[in-house]
This record gives C-alpha cells, structure tokens and sequence, in this order.
C-alpha cells in the first residue's frame, strides 16, 4: 500500500505534467514566438516555391512589371530591438523616407530605412543582403547600406537628376544564405576542377584540382607557383601512362562544378528561393520627387591613389555618361586619349573583363585591324605602334569552355619582375583578379591577394613613377541555380572589400566600379555593355593622366 505523502506527490505530479502540455499546446496553437532555428523555421515554410531566375531582363525590367501602391511609412525610423526574428519575409517587410516631411533637392544626400521582418512581423537579426538603386528614364544611382545588426538598414542616396525616380531594394540573399555562402560554401575545398591532359596525342586525361600543399596529396601530380599561389597548387591525379612532366592541356569540368553545387544547392534551395533572392521590396515608399533647383559645384579632387570612399560613388547621366562624386573624371576624346598615353606602356592583367577594356580601347583607337595588333597565344594580346603600347595577359587556371595549352597563362609576378628597368616608370599596369576567384576557397584567395600585393610592392620600388592600378569586381548575371553558389554576387562582393582591406595606402588607384555598373539600366552580366566598359576605361585615364598633359 502506498502512504498518503507517495499518492499526494504522485497527484502534483501529474497535475504538473498536464499543465506543461496544455501550455506547449496552447502556445504553439496560439503562435506565440518561441525560438526556431532557420532550418526548422523553413520546414513550415512552402516546398513548392522553386528558386527561377530570367537573366535575359534587367533588374529594373523586372520590378516596373510589378504593381503596387506606394504606402505612408513616415513612422519607419532606426529602433534597437533585442529580439531577433526569423527569415525575412519581403511581405512584411517595408522601406520608408527617413525624413518624409524634407523635400529632397538636387544636390541633396536622402536616407531611405529598409525594415526587415520575418513572417511573424518580428525585426529579422540583419545580415541580409540588398541592392539598392534609384532610377528614372535616363539616370541611375546605387546607394550606400548601413546595416543596423537588427534588422533595420539605411540607404544612403545622392539625388544627381530631377523629377520622379523609382527606389529599387533589391533582397539579394537573406541573411540565412549570407551565412551559408560565406561560412560553408566559401571555405569548401575543390569547388572548381580541370580535366588535365598529358602526352602530346591527348593520350591520358585525368581530373585537377586546387589543393593545398599543408595536406596529404597520394599518387598526384603537384604544380605549384609559390610566388603567385603560395600554399595552393593544381593538383592532378596522376596519369597511369605518362609523366607529370607531360601535362600538355587544361580545361575546366563544368560538368563536375554544376554536379558538386547542385549536391550542395539542394538541401539549401529553400535559403535561395524566389521568395527570398533577387526580390524587390514592395511595400512603402517605392519612389519620390526630386525638386528642380540649380546645384552647386561639387569641388571634387584631382584622381589619385588612396582616396577616401565617397558618400555615394556617382551616377548616371543620360544612361551614356558616369558622374563620379570621388574625383575629377571627364569624357575622354581618342585625341586626348592619344595625347595621355604618349609614352607609356599599358599593361593589363586580369580575366574576361580586362579582355574587354583591351578590345574596346582598341576599337575606340581604331587599331583593332592593325597590323600591329596580334594575338601571340591564346592569353596575350599586345598592340605595339606609336599610337598606343598596349599588352593584356590572362591569368592562369581560368575557366571557361576552352582548352588551353598548360601555363600559356602568366602570373604577375612573371610579367612584373621581368620589366625593363629603364623604362618602367612608363608602364601603366592594371590588375584585376576576381572573376574566377569566387571558386577558389577563401584561404587561398586571401593567400593569393597577399603575394599579388607583394608583387606590386616589389614592382613600385623598382619603378617608382610607374602607375598601378586595381579594378574591382562587379555584380553578374546568374542563369543557374548552382551560379548562385559558385558566382555569388555576396562573394564577389565580399572580395570587392578584400581589394580594400589588403591593397589600400600603397599608393595603388582602385579603380572602384561596383555601383557604377550596379546602378547601369540594363541587368548586370559578366561583360557589361559598351557604355559601361568606355566608362570604366575613362576612369583610369581620369586617374593615370594629370590635366596639364592635356593644356
């Protein structure tokens, strides 16, 4: 028999018991906010909403189809909140002026507030990550983001035009996908591969990859460049019937990049559904009027190296010309252009983008079909005349659909080191390594920027009057799923700040055209349009030529 004390316990017991289940139930009927992770809290979410993407329209094409009402967000403001929500949710988040009441003049700087909340309405955590643009027929900008850490974001606008203009917020990614590019995608090894081929007949083909040389590498044939690459190599699996000497060719495994994404997008496609990716935020204040007063002259300094990041980069005239707001920059004419580079040797050095400089300077100088222009390999293209000295080299291990022959391609140190010292301070060297760096893992790209940085600075010490000069990446197109992951534009972003951080105060122009072609009307790609490219163009020459050459 059980004494009254044990059956009295035995009762609060149970009356406990009951109690906790009747409140968990209560409250998961009642939706009250209890903690979930991301990838719980997407569980209750749709799996239906598959990611598509339409590359062949502009972003701003995209957003005008849409239609909406523009709504009163006047009480939007920067607020601190401790609790942090979920995923989040473009329909129920809103933008909003920060001071309504202004009027907004040409000339002016405006802030626009992004309010992030998740499906529930609760503030996101922040980590989202946004383009931002304004727009009308014939002009654009791109404004400065200032993450809050709290799901509140300010927009930082520089109203260059008059009238009417569209406020583009574009959700690139959530904060969710933010971490997963960056913490799990970014570290990853072997996310980019070749197909090496060895024997003079194309006897062997074996798979490449990068490696690096801290780790085990069994029956693999290692090709290392120390002073380019450091710790990272090609390394090939090695060949049963041939030597490691006898690697003749490399092309890039497309197939085996999209099988390895797609591997890796599927257990994450709900981060990087349509919902959440390339999606304009609708709610609020959607455009605004820009008064039509006469603007004052914006004293700007002279181009130069290690200038101060500017309140906003420029804008749009007429969708042909750039306005930069960092420096002094002008249209350039073939005349003046002639005039600058008497001289000089332009060297550049980088990936498809800086063939396009090469190609689009040639044209705009009339020597594409010069006898003097020719294309000695598949990775160098010089143009040798008293017009102009230009040499472009394509860096090595790139990817794509050609094969090419193993090493045609030249790091910048054996360029660089291999100058002539008389004439070096003509040398106008550019360099820009990013296009094909998105696959390679952070480590090694951090690796690889440093060695970069002290090629140049072993080159500026030899040839102090030479100008050198780096351009940034830019956003691209993306037509796949798997391109989100392996070309992400958070990565390609995040490397824009590595050129930043690692290469600032060296007295090295960086040449900054991210928002210049963000903000450009059509959708971003990997080779932008020619106006975007002249623009580019004029801006090293805004930097490399001082205005009494042109007196």
């Amino acid at each position: 028999m059980l004494s009254k004390l044990t059956l009295f316990i035995l009762a609060c017991i149970s009356v406990l018991v009951i109690t906790t289940y009747t409140w968990l139930a209560l409250t998961v009927y009642t939706k009250l906010p209890l903690k979930f992770s991301y990838r719980g809290h997407l569980k209750a979410q749709s799996i239906q909403d598959n990611f598509i993407i339409n590359s062949n329209i502009s972003r701003q094409g995209i957003v005008r189809k849409a239609s909406h009402t523009v709504q009163n967000t006047d009480n939007i403001g920067v607020k601190a909140n401790k609790n942090s929500g979920g995923m989040i949710d473009v329909n129920r988040s809103s933008i909003g002026l920060k001071n309504p009441d202004r009027p907004v003049k040409v000339g002016d700087f405006f802030s626009v507030i992004i309010y992030a909340r998740d499906q529930y309405g609760q503030n996101c955590k922040g980590g989202d990550f946004f383009f931002a643009t304004i727009g009308s027929e014939s002009n654009n900008a791109s404004g400065k983001i200032t993450d809050f850490k709290n799901g509140t974001y300010e927009v930082l606008f520089f109203a260059g035009w008059p009238g009417v203009v569209d406020i583009y917020i574009i959700l690139v990614h959530p904060s969710e996908a933010v971490d997963f590019i960056e913490q799990e995608i970014w570290p990853l090894e072997k996310r980019v591969a070749w197909k090496g081929i060895f024997g003079k007949n194309k006897s062997e083909t074996t798979k490449c990859s990068l490696g690096n040389s801290r780790n085990e590498h069994i029956n693999e044939c290692k090709y290392g460049q120390p002073l380019a690459t450091g710790e990272t190599a090609l390394y090939c699996d090695q060949p049963k019937h041939s030597s490691c000497d006898s690697l003749n060719w490399i092309k890039s495994d497309t197939n085996y990049v999209n099988r390895k994404f797609a591997k890796l997008y599927k257990p994450h496609q709900l981060i990087f559904s349509k919902s959440v990716t390339y999606i304009r935020l609708l709610e609020g204040t959607t455009s605004l009027t820009i008064s039509n007063t006469t603007m004052s002259n914006i004293l700007l300094p002279e181009c130069k190296a290690d200038l101060p990041k500017p309140r906003s980069e420029g804008f749009w005239t007429n969708n042909v010309s750039w306005t930069s707001l960092q420096c002094k920059t002008k249209q350039w004419t073939k005349q003046e252009i002639t005039k600058c580079i008497n001289g000089k040797h332009i060297v550049l050095i980088g990936d498809s983008t800086t063939r396009q400089w090469t190609e689009h300077l040639l044209g705009f100088m009339g020597v594409t079909r010069s006898k003097n222009t020719t294309k000695p390999n598949t990775k160098h293209i010089q143009h040798h005349s008293n017009i102009m000295m230009l040499d472009f080299y394509f860096h090595p291990y790139s990817i794509g659909h050609i094969i090419h022959i193993y090493r045609v391609g030249k790091w910048e140190y054996e360029i660089l080191d291999n100058l002539n010292v008389d004439t070096c301070n003509n040398y106008v060297i550019m360099v820009s390594p990013w296009t094909h760096y998105a696959q390679w893992t952070k480590e090694s790209f951090i690796e690889r920027l440093h060695l970069l940085r002290e090629t140049l600075v072993r080159f500026m010490r030899r040839c102090p009057g030479a100008n050198i000069l780096m351009k940034t990446p830019h956003p691209r197109n993306h037509s796949s799923q798997t391109s989100l992951l392996y070309g992400s534009d958070k990565l390609l972003y995040d490397i824009y700040e590595l050129y930043f951080s690692i290469f600032s105060g060296l007295g090295i122009h960086i040449l900054d055209i991210w928002d210049m072609n963000l903000s450009y009307p059509s959708r971003n790609t990997i080779h932008m349009p020619t106006p975007v490219v002249y623009q580019e163009l004029f801006l090293m020459f805004s930097h490399i030529c001082r205005p009494t050459v042109l007196d």
